[in-house]
């Protein structure tokens, strides 16, 4: 069985503990994830042989985050070290009608920070056979773009298959306009051969708004 490749950032989670708010909260449970990470662990735990790349900086918040995926399987020796510190976010999870909440913390993280040239590809695909990003990735910055945009051409060279998950996330895009947006989830999508995504992601990235279909209800 061939390798499979995901790319993307893995952060650490804080947490209050069960449905408590962040203004009720006198400790965090911590967690290490990210919707491309665990796709790699998801297909690790199938015994399907999966490697996860990334950027991290080299201390030990970053050495925490390769310890939990290297215990679930996951492959870490395709990774890059660099910058100083691993995005964050808070989750406070709802309850009946309160709808959870989001806080993110990563900017000028080390993901932020990578950019093409960085990750030697070539190396990174021998003997892969898919190669999974998601929608995530180009949001956090123009630089992770780049090196996005840079993988899926190395793997469509390469013949490898490639697929990704839109997830938009209106909190993240951030450094660019709409339009840009488009033009940058437009252009990496044509390499892919698997696209997967709802109503919202069709509208937020490429502008096809489903008739009938409000995205905001």
């Amino acid at each position: 069985m061939k390798r499979v490749v995901t790319f993307g950032e893995i952060m650490l989670r804080l947490s209050p503990e069960g449905f408590l708010r962040f203004s009720q909260a006198n400790s965090f449970e911590v967690v290490y994830g990210g919707g491309e990470s665990n796709v790699a662990v998801s297909l690790a735990n199938y015994g399907v042989p999966v490697d996860f790349v990334t950027r991290l900086p080299k201390n030990d918040i970053g050495e925490c985050a390769l310890m939990e995926l290297r215990k679930r399987g996951v492959g870490m020796d395709k990774i890059i070290h660099g910058g100083d510190r691993l995005g964050i976010y808070f989750l406070e999870t709802g309850a009946v009608s309160r709808g959870s909440k989001v806080v993110y913390d990563r900017a000028h993280s080390a993901m932020a920070e990578i950019g093409p040239g960085m990750v030697d590809w070539d190396k990174v695909f021998e003997g892969a056979g898919w190669f999974h990003w998601t929608g995530i990735t180009p949001a956090i910055s123009q630089g992770a773009a780049d090196a996005c945009l840079e993988a899926v051409k190395a793997a469509s060279e390469k013949g490898i298959t490639i697929s990704t998950d839109l997830n938009y996330r209106a909190k993240l895009w951030k450094y660019c306009d709409d339009a840009k947006r488009e033009e940058i989830m437009s252009e990496l999508t044509s390499y892919c051969d698997v696209v997967l995504g709802n109503e919202e992601d069709a509208e937020k990235h490429f502008g096809i708004k489903p008739a009938g279909l409000d995205i905001t209800t």
